[in-house]
């Protein structure tokens, strides 16, 4: 338009038609633009709906209840007789019936939400106020804005790929703490993101380390010092996971790593770091650590882990399949013994790692298409992995490895948003891993090694370690309870590989 030359009346109407035809364009495209993303969401959601739905129904089916056209669950006297008699007392049958309500209920809820949201998004289409944070203009650069808080996952991946890749970057380098932390976009762009904020971070946490003891001197009193500790833990972490990056860097073959996460907004740093693309990998394993880990001192303890999980899985997967290598750090594990023993802190750990696999989910649909998802969840990790496996999406979670478990998280495998038959189980020998089935029932769920609709991998970790006993003049040997609780990260055990071949798609049993 502004090469049109010239002065006069003509040309001056010809610029004011072009501009008006420009704008008319640019609002039919943002017209277009908003439209697509109410359709996703309405398509996502309806999917969601019917998945949720048709869990209620499948479980309900499963434990012989019945759900009346209003929503109401119910199970007939017959119905409770025969669960009498297959050993279950009137609590367990009160759990069924309100674990399957739950259920309905939930499907209900999310489908009310569903048309009150689309409700409201085409009335504010209709009306012209309706924000895609896109804001296309052909005329001038409107950069994007973020997505408003409390978006879905699959909201926040079809405003991403729906930017150009200019805005992209523009959104990583102006807004860093969001966009790594932004469940939908990809992980190379997290990645980006988290890696500006680390130094960052670092530097703040540093800071505030030597203010605190600036402001106290050497001797510090008794009631400040979980402080310092904490300060301390802080500086820690990132220490951690920036010798956790650099490992790519000497390693040969060469692996790159993603930090997926990277979260300071609570007392502790947590993070995620990926070893190869989720973005693109085939098969994607999540390991999901138990009590006393840290990013502070178990992160790279964790990515040994997932190296030798990744090779194994690697062998495992047919036609030379990429694999990546997920150390959730997520959420906060217990530290010790006394937290471990209720499961407060996997109830809250849960939603965190439901809403990361639900991101993985969302970026891939967006993006490079389905990839193969299995968690791998170890000691109050599978605890905290099976709650989550009863709040993530349908169709995110294909397989779900528990092992060294105090408790599945449940009363019944059908309580996962699992596919049937893809629940697995590792025990080793009780004798060295007597954390299995530790947590009491009502809280912890069933114990996985136990309990029916569990596929068994070896529980063998190695060879029996054993103790003495000091009693009278000779001690008595006996198999040391929890030595081998971490065995089954050992490299070249059969635990190990049937694990790995769980992540690499080729279950070993």
């Amino acid at each position: 338009m502004d090469n049109l030359i010239g002065s006069g009346q003509t040309v001056k109407a010809a610029k004011a038609a072009l501009r008006k035809q420009i704008m008319a364009i640019e609002k039919e495209v943002n017209f277009l633009i908003s439209s697509a993303e109410i359709a996703s969401e309405g398509a996502q959601g309806i999917n969601e709906v019917r998945a949720n739905a048709d869990d209620a129904k499948q479980l309900a089916n499963t434990w012989g209840m019945s759900i009346d056209t209003s929503g109401n669950v119910s199970i007939d006297a017959a119905e409770v007789k025969r669960l009498e008699k297959a050993g279950k007392n009137i609590l367990d049958i009160k759990y069924m019936v309100d674990t399957a309500q739950k259920r309905v209920n939930t499907a209900l809820r999310r489908a009310q939400e569903l048309v009150e949201s689309l409700s409201q998004k085409i009335s504010a289409l209709d009306a012209g106020t309706y924000d895609n944070n896109v804001h296309y203009s052909a005329t001038k650069k409107v950069r994007p804005s973020l997505p408003p808080d409390g978006a879905s996952a699959q909201e926040v991946a079809s405003w991403w790929n729906s930017l150009p890749e200019e805005d992209k970057q523009w959104m990583i380098r102006e807004h860093p703490d969001v966009i790594g932390n932004l469940e939908g976009v990809d992980y190379a762009s997290r990645n980006q993101a988290n890696r500006i904020m680390l130094p960052r971070l670092k530097k703040q946490a540093e800071a505030d380390l030597q203010k605190f003891s600036d402001d106290n001197g050497p001797y510090i009193e008794p009631a400040l010092r979980s402080e310092r500790d904490r300060l301390k833990n802080r500086v820690t972490a990132l220490e951690q996971i920036e010798e956790t990056l650099e490992r790519e860097n000497t390693e040969n073959p060469p692996v790159p790593r993603y930090l997926m996460q990277l979260d300071a907004s609570g007392p502790n740093i947590l993070a995620a770091v990926s070893q190869n693309n989720p973005d693109d990998a085939d098969h994607i394993g999540v390991i999901v650590p138990g009590m006393t880990t840290s990013v502070a001192d178990s992160l790279g303890e964790y990515d040994g882990h997932a190296t030798t999980l990744r090779k194994s899985a690697e062998t495992a997967a047919t036609n030379g399949k990429k694999v990546a290598m997920v150390e959730f750090f997520g959420y906060d594990a217990p530290p010790g013994p006394a937290e471990a023993s209720f499961t407060i802190m996997a109830n809250n750990g849960a939603p965190k790692l439901a809403s990361f696999l639900n991101g993985i989910d969302a970026v891939r649909e967006h993006g490079a298409g389905d990839a193969h998802i299995t968690v791998a969840s170890h000691s109050y990790g599978s605890t905290t992995a099976g709650i989550a496996a009863t709040l993530v999406n349908d169709g995110v979670i294909d397989d779900l490895v528990q092992f060294g478990s105090p408790g599945s998280g449940v009363q019944d495998v059908s309580e996962f948003h699992v596919p049937e038959g893809h629940t697995y189980v590792s025990a080793a020998p009780y004798e060295n891993d007597m954390v299995q089935g530790l947590g009491p029932n009502p809280w912890f769920g069933k114990n996985p090694d136990t309990m029916d609709g569990y596929k068994h991998l070896s529980g063998d970790v190695g060879p029996t370690k054993w103790g003495l006993l000091p009693i009278g003049v000779i001690p008595i040997p006996i198999p040391k309870p929890f030595a081998q609780h971490s065995g089954y990260f050992e490299e070249e055990t059969q635990a190990n590989r049937d694990i790995a071949s769980v992540i690499g798609g080729n279950p070993n049993v």
